[in-house]
């Protein structure tokens, strides 16, 4: 029954459809009052009031005319019938809200102004106790809209205000979790430059005071220099691309190339590194072109970090899984292996800036920087970049996904 009513009367701004049903009642028990024609016509009447209240819902551009005619409907039951009819203005009251004030003001005026002339006509001045009866549909129709939509008004601007207050506490938040990464950013970023800086000033000042004589231990104190040197180079080199992408107005050169070719001339770079360490490739492209528009340059960085990582921190003869995947929506770049694995509380904060390894100070000539860049490459694609720690095949997989 509850259903079959809510279909009936659908529940907006609040109102449970019984409302409606009791607001029926009285002019419906008035109508089975009546005899012959006239009650055919007030049922024809009545179930048209009904399908024109259903309509209101759906007809959005016939709203006020819809909503004048059930107030039409509503005053000739009252004329024509029986006063006490224009307390069918309760069911449609919370409809005529929804109109512009202008039009509000036109209909509930002149709603009052029938009202006042109907009581006139009718029960005034004889029948006191009846202009009682009268006054809560005046109040429905003339003053109630009013009221409704300045407490409509106000949830509204409740509603805003909480939302708004919501968006601050998390801007806020972010704001803060973004001043505590760039804290501990600027942390690991001075212990990084710190160990290769000690030892580069360590060897240099050995040999510029003469210290040692032997020329072979001089040329092995000049090459620490020199790799601490590069190693140096190498994370200001990938701090300055990470701080680039991290800029949000950073526009990328897209040009849309066959993503299948691009990732063949990724893997041919690297062949030599994989074969130096006996890893056995496995590559899963499809003949087919595969068309996207991408910046090669910073995509190729994206995916060498991912190459070079799977070389760096996998043993020998460990297998390498390279697929390429293109469905209705989305391309996919998948790089595994059956390695040493990641952990799962690695895996959350891997792409963060600085994580490296089982240990995330780990001296092992790496930045630190490399899967932070892919993943800010990636999202400058509006793509996404994830590790699967627990794959169909090996044990750790990057995927990458770019949508079309």
């Amino acid at each position: 029954m509850k259903i079959f009513l809510t279909k009936l009367f659908p529940e907006k701004e609040g109102f449970p459809p019984y409302i409606y049903l009791a607001n029926m009642c009285i002019p419906l028990y008035f109508l089975f009052q009546e005899q012959g024609g006239k009650l055919f016509i007030g049922l024809f009447l009545m179930l048209l009031f009904v399908i024109i209240y259903r309509q209101v819902f759906w007809s959005k551009k016939y709203t006020l005319m819809l909503i004048a005619v059930e107030l039409i409907i509503t005053l000739f039951f009252s004329f024509f019938y029986h006063p006490m009819y224009i307390y069918i203005v309760f069911v449609f009251v919370n409809q005529m809200v929804r109109l512009p004030l202008k039009w509000m003001y036109m209909l509930c005026g002149s709603f009052l102004a029938f009202c006042l002339y109907l009581i006139y006509k009718t029960v005034f001045p004889d029948q006191f106790y009846l202009v009682l009866s009268f006054m809560p549909p005046v109040f429905g129709g003339g003053i109630l809209p009013f009221i409704m939509k300045v407490s409509l008004k106000y949830k509204e601007l409740n509603e805003d205000l909480k939302r708004t207050a919501e968006e601050l506490r998390i801007r806020s938040e972010e704001k803060e979790q973004l001043e505590e990464s760039k804290k501990r950013m600027l942390a690991d970023l001075s212990h990084d430059l710190k160990t290769p800086m000690t030892t580069i000033q360590g060897y240099s000042k050995v040999l510029y005071e003469g210290l040692v004589e032997e020329e072979e231990q001089q040329k092995r104190y000049l090459k620490y220099i020199h790799d601490k040197s590069i190693r140096v180079t190498t994370l200001i080199d990938e701090l300055f691309i990470f701080s680039k992408l991290d800029n949000p107005d950073l526009q990328i050169l897209v040009e849309e190339k066959d993503v299948g070719e691009f990732l063949r001339e990724v893997i041919v770079e690297y062949y030599d590194r994989f074969a130096e360490k006996e890893m056995e490739l496995h590559i899963d492209i499809p003949a087919p072109k595969i068309l996207y528009a991408f910046d090669a340059r910073l995509l190729y960085r994206a995916i060498s970090n991912l190459l070079e990582n799977c070389i760096k921190y996998n043993p020998k003869k460990t297998a390498v899984f390279i697929t390429l995947k293109k469905s209705d929506d989305i391309i996919t770049i998948e790089i595994g292996d059956d390695g040493v694995g990641i952990s799962e509380d690695l895996a959350r904060t891997l792409f963060d800036p600085f994580v490296r390894g089982d240990k995330s100070r780990k001296n092992d000539g790496g930045s630190g920087l490399g899967l932070a860049i892919t993943k800010k490459v990636v999202e400058k694609h509006r793509g996404r970049v994830y590790v699967d720690t627990n794959p169909e095949r090996g044990k750790t997989n990057f995927i990458i996904e770019l949508p079309i």
